[in-house]
């Protein structure tokens, strides 16, 4: 907390050295902590991802979930994400470093509306994936915005939109290339 005025007043006070640069900008736009969680907070993950210089990312243990997705042709690794993440509830288009590999896939963030509006959690579909990740940390970048998280008329319904949402997904990560490197090196 503070200004810059403030932090050259106390270090001239208190005998550290305060060198003063300006503002961050990205195109015009500035590049802040606050411009990177504000567009985590609507969903732009492209744009926080330009800010960043590279994909925003979560790390967390797989956790067991309901089974639901597996019951409904999607199986997924669950992760309880901090309440402060600050992420937008949805559908997106992630990478997931696994053991040193990467695996495209698409995500769902929220409260899944259609089953028991529960606390927010993370549930990655990997494309082309079979093993057993509970227990495991995995890395999820976010690539894309698919859309909002709801609720529909029936469980046909639901899994029309998830066949859709993996199809969006997978064209999203086949448009973004192989420009971003394993999470373990950036």
């Amino acid at each position: 907390m503070g200004s810059p005025s403030f932090l050259a007043e106390q270090g001239a006070r208190l005998g550290f050295a305060v060198d003063v640069v300006p503002p961050l900008e990205d195109e015009g736009r500035p590049v802040s902590s606050g411009s990177v969680r504000s567009a985590l907070a609507a969903g732009r993950v492209v744009e926080a991802a330009e800010l960043l210089g590279a994909p925003w990312f979560v790390s967390g243990e797989v956790i067991h979930g309901d089974k639901r997705g597996r019951e409904l042709g999607f199986p997924t690794a669950n992760l309880k994400l901090r309440p402060s993440c600050g992420l937008k509830h949805g559908i997106y288009a992630v990478r997931v470093e696994v053991a040193r590999e990467r695996h495209d896939g698409v995500a769902s963030f929220g409260r899944r509306p259609m089953f028991d509006d529960g606390a927010p959690l993370l549930e990655v579909f990997l494309f082309d994936f079979d093993g057993d990740l509970y227990g495991q940390t995995i890395d999820v970048a976010f690539i894309g915005w698919i859309r909002h998280e709801q609720k529909f008329d029936s469980i046909e319904a639901l899994k029309r939109h998830m066949t859709s949402d993996a199809a969006q997904a997978r064209d999203a990560l086949q448009r973004a290339g192989n420009a971003f490197p394993l999470l373990g090196d950036i």
